[in-house]
């Protein structure tokens, strides 16, 4: 019995141990996942893509990294110029138009005009127009203002220590407990997998809703000049400083979650409650997933641009 018993203890012990190398490499992983990804000194991985997709100007941006890539910023100054500025004269010609005639009916039906309305009026014309030409590049200048805060934001709170320390997993635990450490630790892996992922998808739709209200600018700054139409004008310059200030926000919400996520791996490797900090772990996890998610939204919010 006792040869019985030494080789059911072996096996008993040969199993924790490789539940518990199974839960400490797969931690590991997780934390050299996040390591990796969103070190900005890197121009591969996630943090790569901060670089491109939130420190660039929309002037330079190529979504390639490619020395020599064509910019978007081109395509869409070509399409902008030549397809939505004479749709924007027109708009621009029936509100001044309209304006000049509240203008002069505002004053007794033509009764008793001033005439200073027809000089105000003209500069307001000319100043529109020069506006309007120039929208793009105007509002392409709104974004350095954004580029620089997030510059600044993502070499403060990322970079090559934004996830740092050591990962070890208790010993002392049984197979039935170890094994569920294992599955949870796996579900955090995909929960970060999946984490990247949505970072990758926002940033890259941020990107396209830029230049999509780029492209459009003409014609909402055509509707600023009056008085009854410039809300749209208003509500548009109010989302581009939204989509402007978002990538600031994504990068305080990383430096946030790594900070928590790194003092809960510290908690667990220090022998805190194992499920306890697994399910911290992946709850920072999926929190931070709808943050990201939600990152335009709160922008928006806080500019109120809807």
């Amino acid at each position: 019995m006792g040869v019985v018993s030494d080789f059911v203890d072996g096996i008993e012990s040969a199993v924790k141990d490789f539940l518990n190398d199974a839960v400490t490499q797969t931690l590991k992983t997780t934390f050299e996942l996040l390591q990796g990804g969103l070190d900005t000194s890197k121009a591969d991985g996630i943090g790569g893509m901060f670089q491109q997709f939130l420190s660039v100007h929309p002037a330079t941006f190529t979504g390639g990294g490619s020395t020599g890539a064509t910019a978007i910023w081109t395509t869409i100054e070509k399409v902008c110029n030549d397809a939505v500025v004479p749709v924007a004269g027109m708009v621009f010609a029936i509100v001044v138009i309209n304006d000049l005639m509240q203008m002069v009916m505002s004053n007794n039906n033509f009764k008793d005009i001033d005439d200073s309305i027809f000089v105000r009026w003209i500069l307001k014309v000319v100043c529109g127009v020069l506006l309007i030409s120039n929208t793009y590049y105007i509002a392409s200048g709104f974004f350095a203002f954004g580029t620089k805060a997030t510059a600044t934001a993502m070499t403060t709170l990322l970079g090559t220590n934004a996830f740092s320390g050591n990962i070890s997993v208790a010993s002392d635990y049984g197979i039935g407990m170890l094994i569920v450490l294992l599955l949870l630790s796996l579900i955090i892996l995909v929960g970060v997998f999946v984490m990247l992922a949505v970072i990758v998808v926002v940033l890259a739709s941020r990107m396209i809703e830029i230049f999509m209200y780029l492209g459009i600018s003409p014609l909402p700054m055509a509707t600023m000049m009056g008085g009854q139409w410039s809300e749209v004008g208003k509500n548009w310059f109010r989302g581009l400083v939204a989509l402007a200030f978002q990538g600031l926000f994504i990068i305080l919400a990383l430096g946030i979650f790594s900070t928590m996520f790194t003092n809960a791996l510290a908690k667990l490797s220090s022998g805190g409650s194992a499920i306890m900090q697994m399910a911290i772990l992946l709850g920072y996890t999926l929190a931070l997933i709808f943050t990201i998610l939600r990152s335009g939204a709160i922008s928006k919010s806080i500019f109120n641009a809807h």
